[in-house]
């Protein structure tokens, strides 16, 4: 890399002149970027489930519901003429909507009632306008509540609260729709109800208004505490500027690339340009950290020549560190999660980028701007200060460094058993994909669901497909019989509010033919009587009002519920309890079943969030083993290498156990995530050592400056690192929370493991590999730093320029 650091540092201005023009290409399509939370784009459209649950959507017509609840607690409930005029006016607005299929709306105003005349059946709404009187919104309630079909799916079971609900066309943008519907509540004739919208679309729509928010006010706050951890660790100027001009063209670059491409920012890439900052910002700190020692040390040495010294001893670890880096995230393009494929790739290539402009730009811009002797004069005084053991760093330091080489059976012991008290905690890692959850507490939306759940049992849609093994299958009294038992014994698990189906229908049916019967609420008796009814419904009723529960040929039929929690347990245990009922009941009468819909949807992701977060540590270590194993020529130095993160990613998991913090979307990714940043401490300590070791400093005095040097700089990242990812825990969203504290607890884990059983490790076996040779300016730099007593780290930065 000789020829290539010359040439950089000898012909900078091209290179900077490169860099502004190739980031103005990429910056010139940023404003195309999109945002997309649909759930529906995580999963792979390949996979089993997601194929049915698409083919049943098509077949049954039906997609994913909005239903807005208005709620009345007055002693009439909903029933007065005030509140029937509400639910009118916002029936009214939602049909108009191009969001909604206004055709399939479901309300009091444009729900139809099964009555009879005679040996007719009537099929008409309970009111084409709103009540004038109390009495006749008293009429009203008493013919909903004659209908079982509609208490407990229309109106709630208290009669205090009703829904207007629709499904969502397709291709409709969620963000506008709930804007679009908040709007519409807003000048609704509210009176005492209080008014709510709820739905997976809303929920989607909702995250992706608080992502935008997010990223617009985020990005900033990384930066400032980025740029305030780099001047209290740096101290200058340049050290806070330059890595911080490396990473944001890393994220230009990153943003522009998926804006070319057509990517969008998802549940997990939407938070790769926050997080880019953090990570992509460490090869300029160790570049930073190591040319101020440099000049320090050779203050005569010009810019230039100080740069290329720096870039001479730093390339190898900045492409060690970032290729291991961009491998550990990378493994992540395994999983069978679009989101998952989309951050590895969107994240990989930004590290790679912050790696380029750290080889070329960065030290061009060093080249380029003049040292004067302020600058010189304060680096040597702080250098000398800091030989004299008075810094606090200097401290931290020896006292590191006093640990390994004196007691490291203790620094090993301490690091096996913390990893040990963690990994205890490992098998309760629980996994939880909830989205309604993700929102903070008080949200409206995560209110609006929960209003869902208590007025009507739930909220999350579960489609059940019963084939029934041939034409006119269901228009057997035995097979509706068993439906019967099958809806009942949902109803009453307490996991779904009411279930409908085609056995609702003709019920209702039979009822009304049967006026003087208490008893006629039941399936008909006979299969004649039920093709009878069918046809009697078909004359008054709309030909296509049983598309949701049953097929033309009366082959397949469909019962729908809705779940009361969208968490991914519940969703595994209710889908289980199904599949358990099916085999013992349904089956045995030539039933058969499968569950899907939202509910399917959602245990499929989290089932694959699990094989995809084991899949990419199994690969992404073996990988990063390899690649460090062969930049340092030896097996043992890459097993060394990805010590500290293994124990890291074991503490981090283990409290996850411990917490009970559940392993969700965006916290899914965190393993690779760390294993990815947290390598580069290892790779940066054990080059340094090596060149220290080589260089003729005995273990002791090696060690100490390796920690004078890279142990300081490593601090220096881990804490920018650190601050960087605490101020996702500042997210409206909540999963960016969990990352933000389980990542910076993975990167202190990675930092002490790395200066103290690592560290403790090389020192005790002094293996093969710490010796191996060395370029000749690590030489010179290490007889320098002997030539001025090196036993006290740097604190080079202090009042430079």
């Amino acid at each position: 890399m000789t020829a290539f650091n010359r040439l950089i540092t000898r012909h900078p201005w091209p290179t900077i002149a490169a860099f502004v023009l190739v980031t103005a290409v990429f910056a010139a399509r940023l404003p195309e970027l999109r945002i997309d939370f649909d759930v529906d784009t995580m999963l792979p459209s390949e996979h089993p489930e997601i194929v049915y649950k698409n083919w049943a959507t098509d077949y049954f017509g039906v997609d994913e519901p909005v239903a807005v609840t208005v709620v009345n607690d007055g002693p009439d409930g909903i029933f007065n003429p005030a509140t029937l005029a509400l639910v009118e006016f916002l029936s009214t607005e939602m049909m108009e909507l191009a969001e909604l299929h206004g055709d399939d709306l479901v309300s009091l105003s444009e729900v139809d009632d099964i009555t009879s005349d005679g040996d007719m059946l009537i099929v008409e709404p309970f009111f084409d306008e709103a009540p004038a009187t109390q009495d006749e919104a008293d009429a009203i309630r008493r013919a909903v509540f004659g209908n079982p079909m509609m208490v407990g799916s229309v109106v709630s079971e208290d009669g205090q609260a009703t829904i207007v609900a629709a499904e969502m066309a397709p291709d409709a943008d969620k963000k506008i729709l709930y804007r679009t519907l908040e709007a519409i509540v807003a000048r609704a004739p509210v009176t005492n109800e209080s008014v709510t919208i709820a739905g997976r679309p809303v929920v989607e729509g909702e995250m992706t208004t608080i992502n935008e928010a997010d990223l617009q006010r985020l990005m900033p706050f990384v930066i400032v505490a980025v740029s305030l951890v780099l001047w209290v660790t740096l101290r200058c100027v340049r050290g806070v500027l330059l890595p911080l001009l490396v990473v944001v063209c890393a994220v230009i670059w990153t943003l522009g690339a998926m804006a070319w491409s057509g990517r969008p920012l998802s549940a997990l890439n939407g938070i790769t340009p926050t997080i880019l900052i953090p990570i992509g910002i460490a090869d300029g700190i160790h570049v930073i950290h190591h040319f101020l020692r440099t000049v320090a040390i050779r203050p005569q040495q010009s810019a230039a020549e100080s740069t290329f010294e720096t870039m001479q001893h730093m390339t190898t670890a900045i492409v060690m560190t970032s290729i291991t880096t961009a491998a550990g995230i990378g493994a992540l393009v395994i999983s069978s999660l679009e989101p998952s494929r989309e951050f590895a790739i969107c994240t990989s290539f930004g590290v790679l980028v912050a790696m380029v402009c750290s080889l070329t730009l960065l030290p061009a811009i060093l080249a380029v701007l003049p040292l004067s002797d302020r600058t010189r004069a304060h680096a040597a005084a702080v250098y000398r200060k800091s030989r004299g053991g008075g810094g606090i760093l200097a401290k931290l330091a020896s006292a590191a460094s006093t640990l390994v080489t004196h007691r490291p059976g203790l620094a090993i012991a301490s690091g096996v058993a913390v990893v040990a008290v963690s990994a205890i905690g490992m098998p309760w890692v629980v996994v939880d994909g909830s989205l309604v959850d993700n929102l903070p507490p008080g949200n409206p939306v995560r209110v609006a669901d929960a209003v869902a759940v208590e007025r009507f049992g739930g909220s999350v849609p579960v489609e059940i497909v019963l084939d029934g093994g041939g034409v006119d299958a269901w228009k057997d009294p035995a097979r509706l019989r068993e439906v019967e038992r099958f809806q009942d014994w949902l109803e009453a698990g307490g996991q779904t509010g009411a279930t409908r189906s085609i056995v609702d229908y003709l019920k209702r049916m039979n009822a009304v033919m049967h006026p003087d019967d208490p008893g006629a609420y039941r399936v008909p008796d006979s299969a004649d009587l039920v093709a009878q009814y069918l046809l009697l419904y078909s004359i008054s009723g709309q030909p296509d009002d049983f598309d949701d529960v049953v097929d033309y040929d009366y082959a397949l039929a469909n019962v729908r519920a809705q779940v009361n929690s969208d968490h991914s347990p519940v969703l595994a245990s209710f889908l289980a309890e199904i599949e358990d009922y099916a085999d013992q009941h349904l089956e045995p009468a030539g039933i058969e079943v499968h569950a899907s819909g939202v509910a399917r949807q959602m245990h499929v992701l989290m089932d694959l969030i699990i094989g995809g977060q084991i899949g990419s540590l199994v690969i992404a270590l073996p990988f990063v083993v390899i690649v460090a194993g062969l930049m340092l020529s030896s097996v043992s130095g890459g097993l060394l290498t990805v010590l500290p993160v293994v124990m890291a990613t074991v503490v981090t998991f283990g409290l996850l156990g411990w917490s009970g913090v559940a392993l969700g979307v965006t916290t899914s990714v965190m393993g690779s995530l760390g294993i990815g940043i947290g390598v580069d401490y290892a790779v940066h300590f054990v080059v340094r050592y090596r060149q220290t070791r080589s260089s003729g400093l005995s273990p002791e005095k090696a060690m100490l400056a390796t920690m004078d040097s890279a142990g300081v700089a490593i601090l220096y990242n881990a804490l920018v690192v650190i601050a960087g990812f605490l101020v996702l825990t500042t997210s409206g969203f909540l999963p960016p929370k969990a990352m933000g504290w389980l990542v910076s607890l993975n990167m202190l884990v990675c930092f002490l493991a790395t200066t103290t059983t690592l560290a403790a490790i090389i020192h005790r076996r002094q293996p093969p590999f710490v010796l191996g040779a060395v370029a000749d300016q690590a030489e010179d730099d290490a007889a320098a730093e002997l030539a001025h007593g090196a036993s006290a780290p740097a604190e080079l930065g202090a009042e430079a320029g």
